[in-house]
């Protein structure tokens, strides 16, 4: 595909740049939205998380179907299908009159949504001079990263003002734009295609794979984990599946996933940091508004604007992060990352319970000062050596594990808060009882000032959750810190390019 200039390569960037920031944002939009769908549809809230679960479903299931699809379809037709089938299953959530059909609704959205990150990332680098090509990933990174931030900030504001549909409503406009700006200035440049075999059994397998994954790691908690016959099942399920999956893949001649990209020194490198580091990181951005909300009695809007300082270096210097892999290489810039990263980790570490919002805004100020010299980087070490006709294969199967490991990361976090709560609770606590000296002595004074010895435990018991969640809190932040710096022991890897052709 030709390079493009002036106008066009802007208004161009624009569209594709707008249909990211689109799918990104539906991630996390409907997150603080479930209280409100639950109650409106007559529902549970735990039956209104599969709202959540579904879309992730139908999201990952897709992605890495997307370099087949490519070939099969063409980019530009790709992409634009995609983004038409969004618009309409959007329409579709916003009108649903019951539980059942949101989440089906949910889950063509997710599949729909499936192709259209790793396309625009690839469409971008396509269309973009080759000296510019980090710049416009630096430019693409910006909108990943502002869209997640922004989305519980939105979806709390308009479910609250509003009504729900219409975070669903609002993708309408967006997508028939960029839809019509990528048609009209790049059909005629469509990328050649082919008709690959299809894969049933590949598409089965990952299909199995992911349900059962994402069901477990959804319900994990709520069901006791291995403690529970039915996480178990699930979990044999999408082990087998996804091993199956793998010697499939690396025997059948057209498999739907293309294993032969992790021949590739440096994409190998890449998924591995984006394995590690995106489940540390969609962990560290889960934790602290649930523990604002849960623990210190922050509202919905205030737990947001706490952590908003997360997007304001990357919205300001992202764009200069392109020249800074120009310059100085992805390494580098990977290694300050993960430095960064632990810093804001081990900060956040020492939080107590009198800390107030303009620490906890200055911690993820740190962490958004880390994502400027995480996603550029990254993104140009996974495509450093990939062959141009596999870019969307790689892309996809890239974005593949960003997606599921964001829930891996949120399961492992939220169940080791919530155990150490646990943990803590019982060690603090187990001297404040109504038979230990020191309680005691509260307890025979209190008729002297009129306090009910069943309110005094009771808000001593409150204190002591909010002591043992902070605990819990700083125990997991330790925990991150520490396995960010033992990342920068694999930076030397990929300092030497390897042939494509070496065996895995």
């Amino acid at each position: 595909m030709k390079s493009l200039t002036g106008f066009p390569l802007l208004i161009l960037t624009v569209a594709l740049s707008a249909a990211t920031f689109m799918i990104v944002l539906d991630y996390s939009i409907a997150n603080v939205s479930i209280p409100y769908i639950s109650g409106d549809l007559g529902v549970s809230v735990d039956q209104g998380t599969y709202v959540i679960t579904s879309f992730a479903v139908g999201n990952s299931i897709a992605l890495p179907l997307t370099g087949w699809l490519t070939r099969r379809f063409g980019a530009v037709r790709l992409i634009s299908i995609s983004l038409l089938f969004f618009v309409l299953f959007s329409w579709a959530c916003g009108v649903s009159w019951n539980i059942s059909a949101l989440v089906i609704f949910r889950f063509l959205q997710g599949a729909a949504a499936g192709p259209l990150i790793p396309l625009s990332q690839t469409l971008l680098i396509m269309i973009f001079p080759p000296e510019k090509k980090n710049a416009a990933i630096a430019f693409w990174s910006s909108i990943v990263i502002a869209a997640p931030i922004l989305g519980p900030i939105l979806g709390g504001w308009i479910s609250y003002d509003y009504k729900w549909p219409w975070i669903f409503f609002i993708n309408i406009p967006v997508g028939i734009f960029s839809t019509a700006i990528i048609w009209t200035l790049l059909k005629e440049k469509e990328t050649q295609r082919s008709r690959p075999p299809s894969d049933w059994v590949g598409f089965l397998l990952l299909s199995f794979g992911v349900a059962t994954l994402q069901f477990l790691l959804d319900k994990g908690e709520q069901y006791d984990w291995l403690g529970s016959p039915l996480i178990c099942t699930m979990a044999s399920t999408s082990i087998i599946s996804f091993n199956l999956l793998i010697v499939w893949s690396l025997t059948y001649r057209h498999a739907l996933i293309d294993l032969s990209l992790f021949k590739i020194r440096t994409f190998a490198l890449s998924v591995i940091y984006i394995g590690v580091s995106y489940a540390l990181y969609f962990g560290s951005v889960v934790l602290i508004p649930l523990w604002l909300q849960t623990s210190m009695n922050y509202t919905s809007i205030w737990a947001g604007l706490a952590v908003a300082p997360i997007g304001i270096a990357p919205f300001i210097l992202s764009i200069w992060s392109g020249k800074l892999v120009t310059r100085y290489g992805t390494t580098r810039l990977l290694g300050i990352c993960f430095v960064l990263f632990a810093l804001s980790c081990f900060y956040t570490a020492f939080f107590n319970t009198d800390v107030d919002i303009w620490h906890v805004g200055f911690s993820r100020f740190i962490l958004g000062c880390a994502l400027v010299f995480f996603i550029t980087p990254l993104f140009s070490l996974s495509l450093e050596d990939v062959p141009h006709d596999k870019l969307a294969s790689a892309t996809g199967l890239f974005h593949f594990v960003r997606s599921m490991v964001g829930g891996v990361g949120t399961a492992i976090f939220t169940t080791l808060w919530i155990r150490r709560s646990a943990y803590h609770h019982a060690t603090v606590g187990e001297n404040i009882t109504a038979f230990s000296p020191e309680t005691r002595g509260i307890l025979e004074n209190l008729p002297q000032v009129g306090v009910e010895p069943q309110g005094l435990l009771a808000k001593l018991n409150s204190i002591l959750d909010q002591q043992a969640s902070v605990l819990a809190m700083n125990d997991c932040f330790y925990l991150m810190g520490w396995i960010f710096l033992s990342l920068l022991l694999f930076l030397p890897l990929a300092r030497h390019k390897q042939a494509i052709e070496e065996k895995i």
